[in-house]
């Protein structure tokens, strides 16, 4: 069996990236190739993903800059996935959180899309991505949406078989593009993110992209009105320098900036909890906190109400606002979550292997109907 592997655009090493690295991983290199708009990760994290994988890139790739110009380039992405040329395969896979599923797939060819999320910023979360987006670009983007959604409403009718990645997207593929799906949730480390059942340190950890959505403004705003609570912080990103003016004069919290995996697991696995406060449709980081042990604090909605059990891998907070982190704080403050095994070993149900067995078989299966029936 001949698989291509259709992506959007492999920038950093996120949520979406660590799935393509999975399903690559489910094939022989010679039994997969991969295809994505344009392809600058770091050097290690190519080797971690990519391997030797053969990857073709669309002409995006060449573009200076393009890792930091793309989002301004989104109206014309869904032109250049469709010119974007396949060799021969059995079977399309697209990793799509943004215009991947569009491609053009040969009619008599199965056609997989693993959905880590409809087109958030122009269906269900416009308001969260515009809210720093002012004047004439604003206007531009208001002018361009319409055209997007219906371009991504129609280019969903061209998928056989839909794998939505949580509960929440599986609503969302429902009534977005009115068609059905399965759940498989995303893989997550769970066996690199061990358990430490030691007892925490005396600090809170928030890890994330500096992007607006995330809200780690709200984070560290709530920490600077609890002076006795430390925040750790790890991450960057485009709003690098709005966070650092917040941090500015707060003695209780600490910026590490980009961290590792293997600094960030031993902050998750001595943190008295995780904070995560962004509109996630699963959340792998939240299972990754878990898997050491820790507790989390996530706002609820989306996937963390599929991967958190409130009073005892975590607890809920409802709203993303200020007050709403400064009381679920006080309400782990007051009673803490401490048997990390237990949270643990709820994490473990979202492994990496659990993920190829599940995709690996789906896959198999429709491939055997399809063509089966293709040759009725």
């Amino acid at each position: 069996m001949k698989i291509a592997l259709i992506h959007d655009w492999l920038r950093v090493n996120a949520g979406s990236e660590k799935v393509v690295k999975e399903i690559l991983n489910i094939y022989n290199d010679d039994e997969v190739e991969l295809y994505t708009l344009f392809n600058t990760l770091l050097i290690q994290d190519k080797k971690d993903i990519v391997r030797n994988i053969p990857c073709t890139t669309s002409w995006l790739n060449y573009i200076p800059y393009i890792h930091t110009l793309y989002k301004s380039l989104l109206p014309i992405m869904p032109w250049v996935i469709q010119h974007m040329k396949l060799k021969p395969a059995n079977v399309y896979i697209s990793s799509s959180h943004a215009v991947a599923k569009g491609i053009q797939v040969p009619k008599d060819k199965l056609h997989i899309c693993y959905c880590h999320t409809p087109m958030r910023y122009a269906w269900y979360m416009y308001e969260d991505y515009m809210i720093d987006i002012k004047g004439l670009k604003l206007l531009l983007i208001k002018l361009i949406i319409p055209y997007i959604k219906s371009w991504d409403f129609n280019s969903s009718k061209k998928v056989h078989f839909f794998i939505a990645n949580s509960k929440h997207i599986q609503t969302q593929i429902n009534e977005i593009y009115h068609r059905d799906s399965i759940v498989i949730y995303p893989p997550v480390q769970v066996d690199k993110f061990k358990l430490n059942t030691n007892p925490r340190k005396d600090f809170y950890l928030a890890v994330g992209r500096f992007v607006a959505y995330k809200k780690m403004d709200i984070i560290i705003q709530a920490f600077k009105l609890m002076p006795n609570k430390k925040l750790v912080l790890i991450g960057d990103g485009y709003d690098t320098q709005k966070i650092k003016n917040i941090i500015d004069g707060a003695e209780n919290i600490v910026w590490l900036g980009y961290q590792h995996d293997d600094e960030l697991i031993l902050y998750m696995q001595n943190a008295k909890a995780c904070i995560f406060a962004a509109k996630e449709d699963f959340g792998i980081m939240c299972v990754e906190a878990q898997a050491t042990g820790t507790p989390v604090l996530a706002l609820n909605y989306g996937g963390y109400k599929e991967t958190v059990i409130d009073g005892q891998t975590g607890y809920f907070f409802e709203t993303q606002q200020v007050e709403a982190i400064q009381h679920v704080v006080d309400r782990f403050e007051r009673s803490p979550l401490t048997n990390h095994t237990a949270i643990s070993t709820h994490a473990s149900k979202f492994s990496v292997e659990r993920f190829k067995n599940e995709l690996h078989s789906f896959v198999t299966m429709k491939y055997s109907e399809f063509y089966n029936n293709s040759v009725c």
